[in-house]
């Protein structure tokens, strides 16, 4: 008896088909092509994007075995998986954040990084700061009016007329604000002063389940019980070094510790703190039902600890992924169960691996230095006295920004512009220095870097100063031009590190598959939005990733 081959569904295969078999045998194939083109075109009830600061494939993929089913594994499992998403530089949480909300660059998102300084003032600022926002549960005062384009927030917030929500929650501010999109419903982040939950009131509704975590069971009356130990022990943990697993680690917040609450917030505690007021968000405001696509946006930390007690702290950051694994588990089993899987886009976008970890301690030898800005400043001062007469060149200095002072250059006819030359010029020469920048040759793509046009993208010239550094790895930059006495050294240095970070997508009708090669992250912000059916940002100027649908 002769097999029967199966029909591909090819037009030239389809017409064969239709020739032999007969026009019933056609209806069917045809009814059934639209019913999958139905399926897939399917818009999505609820949307959840989750960007995890500092997240690497490596890790994930040294742990898989660790995971549990329902977490990391059902992303790599089921979903599309993108190993390399390029940010272009090095950009912090914030940045990384924006460019993936609005699928542009800094240079028109408006958003260099979690800080801007101020070289007026001579102060540094929240990049979300405004006086005119008043914070809830908080003195501090937030809002986006400082991103420039829209966001997928605010495409969703628009596509829904009104009748949609938007939620946004992160360990910090500046990503909870920039989540939340100019016309998000409420955004909230962790208060390192009070441990309340907070907002601004930019954002008009503060959801009751924050509001009475806050009133009845607040942080600060939890905190002191809390205890951070690793999950895996003995056995479990054989891929880390086995000294390591001999000490099994301990962290606890206590009562009197000033700092215990940014302690708290940079620990793989605050991600269960934020999986556990999502998961309340979606079921109290049945985030999913409404005529439309709710969006619910999260923020987890998976940074290296920056209050561990040893500078070789892997086992903390192995176990951040074991309990943020669980977490992700939890979330995305509320999901399957109040929305389901079919009804569901879940986005996870890691931000590129911090430029800067802790220094080894000393009896390792490994070659380190000091960038002293205060002292950099006083010799270009100097140097620039001795070249063009007296004066207060530099303005001010900021990290690895030097601010020069106009006024200085216009009473000696010198044009700012062969200021700045000569001024990149001298900084390259000092030790330590790897390169040094002038923000003509940023903005103009000239910067003889690797990397010049991602420089000029990831550049918001409003805020970047006439010159920047780059250190060479080993390097520690003291920022103390500012301070009179001696600064507390921050313990870290510059290493040489990637530029791009992993994501996952998951959505229903769409084929998982893994894309090695380099993907723009820019590419997302439009590529979530034509899955939603909605426009893309405005600042959005790639065309979407062509993802692959199911047979």
């Amino acid at each position: 008896m002769t097999k029967r081959k199966e029909h591909k569904t090819e037009p030239q295969a389809l017409s064969r088909a239709t020739a032999v078999i007969g026009g019933r045998a056609f209806v069917t194939v045809l009814l059934t092509s639209v019913v999958a083109i139905a399926v897939n075109a399917r818009q999505p009830k609820l949307v959840v994007g989750i960007m995890v600061d500092g997240l690497k494939q490596e890790y994930i993929d040294l742990l898989r075995t660790q995971f549990v089913k329902g977490g990391f594994n059902r992303f790599l499992t089921e979903g599309v998986v993108l190993e390399n998403v390029d940010y272009g530089t090095n950009l912090d949480p914030a940045a990384a954040t924006a460019v993936v909300m609005t699928g542009a660059s800094p240079a028109v998102n408006g958003i260099p990084g979690a800080m801007r300084y101020d070289p007026l003032a001579k102060r540094l600022y929240s990049t979300v700061h405004d006086p005119a926002a008043v914070g809830n549960y908080t003195d501090e005062t937030y809002s986006p009016r400082g991103l420039r384009v829209s966001t997928l927030s605010d495409e969703s917030r628009i596509a829904g007329a009104g009748v949609t929500y938007v939620y946004s929650i992160a360990p910090g501010p500046e990503q909870a604000v920039i989540m939340g999109g100019h016309s998000g419903n409420g955004v909230a982040w962790l208060n390192t002063r009070t441990g309340n939950w907070a907002t601004s009131t930019f954002y008009h509704d503060f959801p009751q389940v924050l509001n009475q975590r806050n009133r009845t069971t607040p942080l600060s009356t939890r905190i002191q019980t809390m205890e951070w130990t690793p999950s895996l022990v003995g056995a479990g943990a054989e891929f880390l070094p086995e000294h390591l697993t001999h000490y099994p680690f301990r962290y606890t917040f206590a009562a009197g510790d000033m700092e215990r609450f940014a302690a708290f917030r940079s620990s793989p505690l605050v991600n269960t703190e934020i999986t556990q007021i999502a998961t309340e968000l979606i079921n109290t405001l049945k985030l999913g039902t409404h005529d439309g696509a709710d969006m619910l946006n999260i923020a987890y930390t998976l940074q290296p600890y920056p209050f561990s007690k040893s500078a070789e702290n892997r086992y903390e950051l192995v176990d951040s992924y074991i309990k943020l694994d669980n977490d992700l588990a939890g979330l995305l089993n509320t999901i399957n169960t109040r929305v389901g899987a079919d009804n569901a886009i879940i986005y996870l976008a890691a931000t590129p691996p911090s430029a800067r970890r802790r220094r080894d301690d000393s009896k390792w030898n490994i070659p380190v230095g000091e960038f002293s800005t205060r002292k950099a400043a006083s010799l270009l001062n100097l140097y620039l006295i001795a070249l063009h007469g007296n004066g207060e060149w530099v303005k001010a200095v900021s990290d690895n920004q030097f601010y020069l002072n106009p006024d200085a250059a216009k009473a000696h006819n010198v044009d700012m512009p062969d200021l700045r030359r000569e001024v990149a010029n001298y900084l390259r020469r000092m030790s330590g220095v790897n390169h040094a920048l002038s923000i003509d040759d940023i903005m103009t793509g000239h910067s003889g870097t690797d990397n010049a046009e991602a420089l000029r993208r990831n550049t918001v010239a409003d805020y970047a100063g006439d010159v920047t550094i780059d250190l060479l790895p080993g390097w520690e930059l003291v920022d103390d031009y500012m301070s009179r006495g001696k600064v507390k050294n921050s313990g870290t240095v510059f290493v040489n590190t990637l530029t791009t970070a992993p994501a996952y997508i998951l959505a229903p009708g769409v084929k998982p598959e893994i894309i090695r090669s380099v993907v723009d992250a820019r590419i997302l912000a439009p590529t979530i939005a034509g899955r939603m059916h909605i426009r893309s940002p405005n600042g959005a100027a790639l065309p979407p990733l062509r993802l692959k649908d199911k047979e």
